[in-house]
């Protein structure tokens, strides 16, 4: 049973330690051909690293929890009473005293003592051309590999072979599991949960059975995470002439990352979707300086009062056209067949028949297969249109009033939250949220002087 906490001393000052001469080169170019008029194509390519920060930093020191004991003989007696929760006394906390015995009977979190640090390498490739006068079409394309990504890991669960592969509940593997046994540390774990004559039998087969609860002894941190990112992207951008001035992006791209595993103990991360996906993406963006007024195509010669109502008007829209969020599904019995998926089904997302909702036949002591993430299921999508109006009116040399009127989601329109993914839920497969605001209208005046 080894293992166990360590302390700062003379010879181990710092939390971790840290790697050092990390290289950084970025490199970029831009051409533009001779035998091409008006025509740029750029790139580069570079490694970008992520500091640290405080993370690692926050821990209050010396501290101790009393976990509320309930039995020691697998609940056919109790040992603490609500009149009398904490039968032994409440514990305090030990410092470093106890060396590789504190917390025994507990649960232990500690940090990657030897982190590296994350970092990315980036690459780009644009085309830019002016089409027009006053018109650029830029084509180009985007990749991001990101390695030694921090990622928690619970080093003391059941080990893989002694899970259920059944893609049924497996009632049989759930009692072995959870079977009182002879518990090799009784009476020399007092005050926790594992100081009983018996335990149950997965307590006994992790790594570190000294140590127990939901997440025995979880490293934080580890640089085992990895994403890549790809896109394409297109933009035309209609330079400010004439009043107007317009920006429309479009993008494809694809986000994966291996940020988590399926099992505790699962040698390899899952490879799946990020939270961040959004695989298509157009943002539409303009502004037009109403041409009325003094020194515009209509009414140039208004007086200064007509000036005030008619003069100096702009109106600007912003139009986001964005793919939803992936959904994020539990460890679930799927039968098979199609989900028919409706983002907008607010009473019924997609056919439920297709899972097991018995309460009862849930998986439970099983290795895990389903995924957490597919790309083609997803939650409601981003349609919204954001518009201003605004209004300069000059009243002396020095003095500027501005008054502006903006909308956010004009057309009022429901983005909504993702189902609710719970199959033994009442409200399975029901939308329960709106994930935006409803419309939004405020006004503002500016004195500037």
């Amino acid at each position: 049973m080894n293992g166990g906490p360590l302390y700062a001393s003379s010879s181990n000052k710092g939390i971790y330690s840290t790697p050092k001469a990390n290289f950084s080169p970025r490199i970029g170019f831009a051409w533009t051909p001779g035998f091409i008029d008006k025509t740029v194509i750029r790139g580069g390519v570079g490694i970008f690293y992520f500091p640290y920060g405080i993370i690692g930093n926050q821990a209050p020191g010396f501290s101790q929890s009393t976990p509320l004991v309930a039995s020691n003989d697998g609940f056919r007696t109790a040992s603490a009473t609500l009149a009398n929760p904490f039968p032994n006394g409440v514990l305090t906390a030990t410092g470093s005293t106890l060396g590789l015995a504190t917390n025994l009977g507990r649960n232990i979190t500690f940090y990657n003592p030897t982190p590296k640090y994350p970092y990315s390498t980036r690459w780009t490739l644009t085309l830019q051309r002016e089409v027009f006068p006053n018109v650029l079409l830029e084509l180009g394309y985007i990749g991001n590999k990101t390695v030694k990504m921090p990622v928690d890991k619970n080093l003391n669960g059941t080990p893989v072979q002694f899970l259920s592969t059944s893609p049924a509940r497996d009632q049989v593997a759930i009692d072995r599991l959870s079977q009182n046994v002879a518990n090799p540390f009784v009476g020399l774990l007092p005050g926790s949960t594992i100081n009983g004559g018996v335990v149950p039998r997965s307590q006994l087969l992790g790594a570190f059975p000294q140590y127990a609860g939901a997440n025995g002894v979880q490293e934080q941190q580890l640089n085992d995470g990895s994403s890549h990112f790809h896109a394409f992207d297109a933009r035309i951008e209609k330079r400010f002439s004439h009043g107007f001035l317009m920006l429309v992006n479009v993008q494809y791209s694809k986000l994966l990352e291996k940020r988590s595993r399926l099992n505790d103990l699962d040698p390899f991360l899952e490879k799946r979707i990020a939270a961040e996906d959004r695989p298509y993406r157009l943002v539409w963006s303009g502004t037009y300086d109403l041409p009325f007024g003094r020194g515009k195509a209509f009414m140039k010669g208004a007086n200064r009062f007509v000036n005030y109502a008619v003069g100096d008007w702009n109106v600007n829209l912003i139009t986001t056209l964005t793919t939803g969020t992936a959904l994020g599904w539990g460890n679930i019995i799927y039968l098979g067949g199609p989900l028919n998926l409706n983002p907008h089904g607010v009473d019924g997302a997609f056919d439920v028949n297709q899972f097991n909702r018995v309460p009862a036949q849930q998986l439970a002591a099983n290795r895990r297969t389903f995924p957490t993430r597919f790309a083609d299921l997803r939650q409601d999508s981003v349609k919204q249109i954001d518009f201003s109006i605004i209004k300069g009116m000059r009243i002396t040399e020095k003095v500027k009033l501005t008054y502006r009127c903006e909308f956010f989601n004009s057309t009022n329109r429901a983005i909504f939250n993702g189902p609710d993914l719970n199959p033994t839920s009442s409200t399975f497969g029901r939308i329960l949220g709106q994930a935006n605001t409803p419309r939004r209208i405020q006004m503002a005046l500016r004195l500037v002087f």
